[in-house]
């Protein structure tokens, strides 16, 4: 009986610190929730429950089971959270593979928990169980990656791998059932505690991040064009390089536009509608663009964009609905419509590793091609500088020429 008691008290402590890690997830939780935040809190809730129903119901039969089975989940719920929030990393199988893993460690553990007390089936099935779901998501995460960011995801797997020590270490000095749960339990707290330090950290290494690109991204917009409002050529040059270099390989386009020569005949637009026209265009930018998207004007009138990521043919997609928007803005309802040329684009998907200016060069030779096969076109070009190969090549609506 007093061995029981002290049991109890112990498994109370234990509750205690999940449950202060629990609340600390939900105290903590960003507004909006980053992807993952509600495993994490759902790995320390079903912790917490666990250990407080083995504390709360010693004696009654199936209770440690249920218990066992309820804090089994934890280590899988914590890697799926890591899976949602660092969605971009090339995780090793996918959230079917981890269901599917934590039915088999639930089956081995129901298997040796269901079995007579002092059988092989429990000296086996409880703690391999245990162990395989354990070993499974530290594994993972240990290899997430080399990132310096991925620190703390690596910390977490090491954590998961240690709490897996105690209860085997209960197992293998053949203590009761009722022993190798405390052990787990006291273990399990501890690690989910670790947990909540990691998911807060992540997510304040985050938020930094983008604080300071955004920082970098303002400092980069203050150096303005005062006509069209756009970052001039430097600022864009030097802050799209950094762009580059941060976002995952192959997942920018590289996109530039220009007005076309007014056809043969056609009256020359009085001197002041090229400013008109390219505010015009700027605000069309500007509507058409998504946040993290980035556009320049230089020169007279040329304009060049780096699209995150996205891909040619939804590059092309956006070229289309800038073509429309500024169509629709010089449309003849407004009192004195700017006379706006047409406009041709040339984009090249970037490479891995490719230098900006190397890319900017191959998007102009789109652009030429572009200008050589008429006017109002959108050509996608890949192959080399020196070698350049027409991808897909698209005509834009001329009812506004």
């Amino acid at each position: 009986m007093p061995l029981m008691s002290e049991v109890a008290s112990t498994l109370w402590v234990a509750a205690g610190a999940s449950a202060v890690a629990a609340t600390a997830l939900a105290l903590a939780a960003p507004s909006p929730r980053p992807r993952g935040w509600g495993l994490w809190q759902a790995a320390a809730a079903m912790t917490t429950a666990a250990i407080a129903l083995a504390a709360a119901l010693p004696r009654v039969p199936g209770a440690l089971l249920a218990a066992q089975l309820l804090l089994l989940p934890w280590p899988l719920l914590a890697l799926g959270g890591m899976r949602r929030f660092h969605a971009r990393l090339d995780w090793p199988g996918n959230e079917r593979h981890d269901r599917a893993v934590l039915a088999l460690c639930a089956l081995l553990l129901a298997v040796g928990g269901l079995w007579r007390e002092h059988s092989p089936s429990m000296a086996v099935g409880v703690p391999g169980g245990t162990l395989l779901a354990h070993l499974y998501a530290a594994s993972l995460l240990v290899c997430a990656g080399a990132s310096r960011s991925l620190r703390p995801v690596h910390l977490l797997g090491a954590v998961i791998a240690l709490a897996a020590c105690a209860p085997m270490a209960a197992a293998l000095a053949g203590l009761e059932h009722e022993g190798f749960f405390e052990a787990s339990a006291i273990a399990t707290a501890l690690a989910v505690s670790a947990l909540a330090f990691v998911a807060v950290t992540l997510v304040h290494v985050r938020h930094e991040h983008r604080l300071q690109g955004t920082q970098r991204q303002w400092q980069a917009l203050a150096r303005t064009d005062p006509l069209t409002r756009l970052p001039g050529w430097r600022p864009f040059e030097r802050l799209a390089a950094r762009m580059l270099a941060s976002d995952p390989p192959a997942s920018c386009v590289l996109a530039v536009f220009d007005f076309d020569p007014p056809p043969a005949g056609a009256a020359s637009p009085p001197p002041q509608e090229p400013e008109r026209v390219l505010r015009l265009v700027a605000r069309s930018l500007r509507g058409v663009l998504r946040a993290h998207d980035l556009a320049c004007h230089h020169g007279r009138e040329g304009f060049t964009l780096l699209l995150r990521r996205t891909h040619p043919q939804e590059a092309m997609r956006v070229a289309e609905r800038l073509a429309e928007a500024v169509r629709q803005a010089s449309a003849p309802a407004a009192a004195t419509p700017p006379a706006v040329p047409t406009l041709s684009f040339g984009l090249v998907q970037v490479g891995p590793g490719e230098e900006f200016q190397r890319a900017r060069q191959r998007a102009l030779q789109a652009l030429a091609l572009a200008r050589g096969q008429g006017r109002a076109r959108i050509v996608a070009a890949g192959g080399s500088e020196r070698e350049p190969r027409l991808i897909e090549s698209r005509g834009l609506d001329l009812r506004h020429a």
